[in-house]
């Protein structure tokens, strides 16, 4: 694969696929490891203008993790106030939306980890709900209902948090 075409598919996939891996690992610094390893996955097997690269890179990450749970590497997650977010452009705006960012991690933090790694794959990974009930085992029918289920579950705790949603 060309250097050119890796870049520009890393600065595509790159943020999706470790919030994925962070709403499945809950560490910054496993999370990191993980998307590596699948970007050099996609460095030494993939093919040139693969289609569905998204949804191939996120069941790689997911695989990967899976791997490190079996191996016993999972490690201890780091509290939300801990992660990295973005730099504002108005400090006040700036401040606010990282308030909201780490006040959703913290809720998303508080599901059962099957809706929330449905609503990550969905809502930050971008993936359409046909490929995130095949990565999750569902059929369309039941990853709808699972995903309905848990967004109702996140604006319960966010709701309970003191947040309007």
């Amino acid at each position: 694969m060309r250097r050119d075409t890796l870049e520009g598919l890393y600065r595509a996939h790159y943020r999706p696929a470790l919030l994925y891996t962070l709403s499945l690992c809950g560490d910054p610094a496993q999370a990191e490891d993980v998307v590596s390893a699948a970007f050099e996955t996609a460095l030494l097997t993939l093919e040139e203008g693969s289609p569905g690269f998204r949804y191939w890179l996120l069941k790689v990450c997911r695989h990967r993790w899976l791997d490190e749970v079996r191996r016993g590497r999972r490690r201890h997650p780091a509290p939300p106030e801990d992660l990295p977010l973005t730099a504002p452009d108005d400090v006040l705006e700036g401040i606010l939306r990282e308030e909201r960012y780490a006040a959703l991690y913290r809720a998303l933090a508080r599901l059962p980890e099957r809706p929330r790694e449905l609503l990550t794959l969905h809502y930050f990974g971008g993936l359409p709900l046909a490929r995130v009930g095949e990565l999750a085992g569902l059929s369309p029918g039941a990853a709808k209902t699972a995903l309905c289920r848990a967004r109702q579950r996140l604006r319960q705790i966010m709701e309970e948090d003191g947040y309007e949603v």
